[in-house]
């Protein structure tokens, strides 16, 4: 969500992540009223396992079969639009920015646009307009100016313009993926919130809509919006549960907490700032040492650990309120310690964050004394790890499930272990106690409850979900599982922002003026010469920080954009190892080594330039390193791309810059989004392409003897065997 927490949260506020929020009722109203959906960077059909439940994808079948015309607009023709889409958009990753101006250009010079709607609820619009226009910069930003940048036919330019303006229309997300995780991807945020905003932002049928939703509530991080309290309103449209967390909102009460803060309380604050604010919380809290002093953006470790210091702006809590993006931040703390020992309980930032490569060299570093991973798998992470927790998986272990925070089945479900723990195995909640135990016996016998039975703590649980008064009829403990009623009048609640749109003084959005900002009073209050991100949204070519244009000077070395989506057959690298799904030559190519290489997309008319065929092994590199790959041809992926799922095992050749893996994060930008926008880079940047000879192979087997001699299975690639020494 980088692009919509650092870029649309300036023209429609939308607390706490900047995606459109609340949205309920969308689907119902989407229904009925829109004639025209755009599936922009969007996937139900792979997106639909999500934190949403099954449904995403059978609800966009049932969407399509009312006659409402899709239409996709990504680099590759994803799993839904082989089925669902009647027309696709190809568009080079990273250059949907480009699109969005020229579309924008069209309804500027034509006038077809909601002018009435963008007089009462827009503010700042004319100079973004006469930038548009080429009034600014004596650039116009034409169809013909933006087919250049982003592949997109002018034709079709046109043509996308023009139904837009005479369809109702709504843009389909899923988090945003790739599509707002590239170099500057604060800019196409920002635009779509805009081209939503031209055509009537919030009225029937006009909505920036999720097809996967993380929590049905807000009711952790209260939302202001049509100046209420709206902790409990529901984001999608199915259920309402009962106001919830009350004892929670009166603690933050007794303790002086305001609601805009919440967010912040939940997250790492110094502990000066929580002794300024809550004297009482502090002293509540000093004998857990459980405030650290300083806390690092996680796309940040690597420079932290190996530069020894580093600056960013914002990001200090998760995803906190837009005000925190203008106040700096600085690595190490005075009288604060520099990273000096690692523990993870999610030992994938190899194949998972930016620039994996420079995090191995990180972990590597003197400084760095010792590193403890929790995992079920040795695999990624683990393999620099000096102590592995071993922990048990799903199946092991006694759980609560509890789904309330999904957007579409809400319940809340006992799991029972279907074995025992293998070997000396533990979940993570005993790794994490044993060691609280070891290390401070005195406090944690006398502030913790860890010790209570395991009944007693799922009761406590399943109190805690907020939905036990609900369920009557005791189904939790008499079928394991209480799926939370449909409340009766769903209908009648608000649908998204139409109060908005129907009534914006009333009504007002979460920014400065209450109303969508084209230009934003926040960055032009504190950011007004930021290059990367100005007052209002530009086509940023590139920076200091990045250069990963086709036309830019490292394209002459890189000439192919890399592009990388949450992958169809796994979740992040979970599942990698699934032997039904390794057999699909859309996931893995088993060349003729032997070995099963990730698959990278690309087109017939990219590959016949670099003289690749299906099937070949190839290596895709920068100046990160080097990750090798199975060619996978395809019509389904633009030209000079190149599309590699993110999430395959590390599988080190050479462990700073050589995998066999496909783990195509690892030679993903180090740079974070911009030099004001801390997030993280995985999609839209330059690679170089080549297929991987016979001699260049050998060559590498005889300088790596080790890493060709592990241990593979046939049906699953690495494994435990491969890295054990035996003795």
């Amino acid at each position: 969500w980088e692009g919509w927490y650092w870029g649309a949260k300036h023209v429609w506020g939308a607390e706490g992540v900047g995606e459109m929020a609340p949205t309920g009722n969308l689907i119902p109203d989407i229904a009925e009223h829109s004639q025209q959906l755009l599936f922009w960077s969007a996937d139900p059909e792979t997106t639909a396992v999500g934190f949403d439940g099954y449904l995403s994808s059978r609800i966009s079948q049932w969407i399509h079969k009312l006659g409402i015309k899709f239409v996709y607009v990504d680099p590759a023709l994803n799993y839904s639009a082989c089925y669902l889409a009647d027309k696709w958009i190809p568009v080079r990753p990273n250059t949907d920015a480009a699109l969005y101006l020229g579309i924008i250009y069209m309804w500027l010079k034509e006038g077809i646009y909601d002018k009435e709607y963008v007089k009462t609820h827009v503010v700042g619009a004319e100079p973004f307009f006469d930038y548009v226009l080429g009034k600014e910069d004596g650039i116009p930003k034409d169809p013909k100016w933006a087919s250049e940048k982003c592949g997109v036919p002018v034709w079709t330019i046109k043509a996308m313009a023009r139904q837009w303006s005479k369809l109702v229309t709504s843009i389909m997300i899923g988090n945003g993926g790739a599509g707002i995780r590239g170099p500057f991807s604060s800019e196409p945020a920002r635009l779509q919130a805009i081209c939503l905003g031209m055509q009537g932002l919030g009225k029937h049928g006009r909505h920036q809509c999720k097809v996967l939703e993380w929590n049905l509530f807000s009711n952790v991080y209260p939302l202001p919006y049509q100046g209420e309290k709206v902790a409990n309103v529901p984001i999608r449209s199915e259920q309402v549960r009962p106001p919830m967390n009350e004892e929670v909102f009166s603690e933050f009460d007794r303790l002086g907490i305001k609601e805009n803060q919440i967010n912040t309380f939940m997250s790492h604050m110094p502990d000066e700032k929580l002794k300024e604010r809550n004297p009482e919380l502090y002293e509540i809290t000093r004998p857990f040492g459980a405030w650290p002093k300083q806390s690092i953006p996680k796309c940040l470790i690597h420079d932290a650990i190996l530069n020894g210091e580093v600056d960013w702006w914002g990001l200090w809590s998760f995803c906190g309120p837009k005000e925190e993006q203008f106040a700096h931040f600085h690595y190490p703390q005075p009288d604060a310690s520099r990273i000096h020992m690692i523990w993870t309980d999610s030992p994938c930032m190899v194949t998972c964050w930016n620039d994996g490569f420079r995090f191995v060299k990180a972990a590597r570093d003197p400084s760095v004394e010792c590193i403890v991973a929790q995992h079920p798998w040795l695999e990624n992470d683990c393999y620099m790890a000096d102590i592995i927790l071993p922990v048990a998986t799903k199946f092991e272990m006694e759980d609560i499930g509890d789904d309330t925070g999904s957007g579409v089945i809400t319940s809340v479900f006992r799991e029972r272990a279907a074995c025992p723990p293998v070997g000396e195995s533990r979940n993570d909640w005993e790794c994490v106690r044993e060691v609280a135990r070891k290390l401070g016996p005195e406090i944690y016998n006398e502030y913790t409850s860890n010790d209570m039975p395991l009944d007693e703590a799922l009761e406590a649980l399943w109190r805690g979900c907020g939905v036990a008064e609900l369920d009557k009829e005791d189904e939790f403990h008499k079928k394991d599982i209480f799926v939370v009623p449909v409340a009766k009048d769903i209908s009648k609640e608000t649908v998204g922002w139409n109060g908005f749109a129907e009534d914006p003084e009333n009504h007002p959005l979460n920014t400065p003026t209450g109303k969508l900002e084209f230009t934003s009073a926040n960055l032009l209050k504190f950011f007004p010469d930021d290059p990367e991100r100005p007052p209002y949204p530009k086509w940023i070519e590139y920076s200091a920080l990045h250069d990963e244009r086709l036309d830019g000077e490292r394209a002459k070395k890189y000439p192919v954009l890399c592009m990388s989506n949450h992958g169809r057959f796994r979740f992040h690298a979970n599942c990698d190892d699934i032997i039904w799904n390794r057999e699909i030559e859309k996931m893995k190519i088993r060349a003729k080594d032997g070995y099963q290489y990730e698959a990278a997309w690309m087109s017939p008319a990219t590959a016949g330039k670099y003289g690749i065929v299906h099937g070949d092994i190839i290596k895709i590199y920068n100046e990160r390193g080097t990750v090798l790959c199975g060619a996978y041809v395809t019509e389904r992926v633009v030209d000079d791309t190149v599309y590699v799922d993110h999430g395959s095992r590390f599988d080190p050749i050479d462990a700073e810059k050589l995998d066999r893996g496909g783990a195509i994060n690892l030679i993903t930008p180090t740079a974070v989004t911009s030099e004001k926008c801390c997030g993280l880079v995985v999609s839209g940047f330059l690679v170089a392409i080549a297929k991987v000879t016979d001699e260049e192979m050998e060559g590498w087997k005889k300088k790596y003897p080790d890493s060709f001699g592990r241990t593979l299975d046939k049906a699953c690639g690495q494994c435990l065997d491969g890295w054990l020494i035996k003795e």
